[in-house]
């Protein structure tokens, strides 16, 4: 079975995993500012499912990742490295689902932390990096 892969995996992160996980990312904050603190969270049936819709995507996009051709790595033993990050980016998205279907802020709130754990992981060892000088 084949799979169009022509949005590369810079694109899915542009168009589809940053916008979610951001949306998951801001959905519980505290803001403390000199007038006070301000509690952010999901309060509506609409803000939930925004939230879940959200999580939905990061989890699903984890699939999409481990697609043939879109794997950044080049050996096989990368390959399986990079299947595993995608798979607990994954895990956490689901952990994030689940907090919104039982409406707990601080369940929501730990899982998008582990969520972007996994992004920072994986960004750490397949992200290219230029050298300070901007040669590459």
């Amino acid at each position: 079975m084949s799979f169009d892969t022509s949005v590369d995996t810079r694109q899915l992160m542009n168009w589809m995993i940053d916008p979610s996980s951001k949306v998951v990312f801001g959905a519980v904050a505290t803001i403390i500012t000199e007038q006070g603190e301000q509690n952010v969270q999901p309060h509506t049936d609409e803000e939930w499912n925004r939230v879940r819709n959200n999580a939905v995507m990061v989890l699903e996009a984890g699939n999409l990742l481990m697609l043939e051709g879109r794997a950044r790595p080049s050996s096989v033993q990368d390959v399986a490295d990079w299947n595993a990050k995608a798979r607990a980016m994954s895990a956490a998205a689901r952990t994030a689902i689940e907090a919104t279907d039982v409406k707990d802020p601080e369940a929501l709130f730990a899982a998008s932390g582990d969520i972007y754990q996994t992004c920072t992981d994986c960004h750490e060892k397949y992200i290219f990096t230029a050298p300070p000088d901007g040669r590459q």
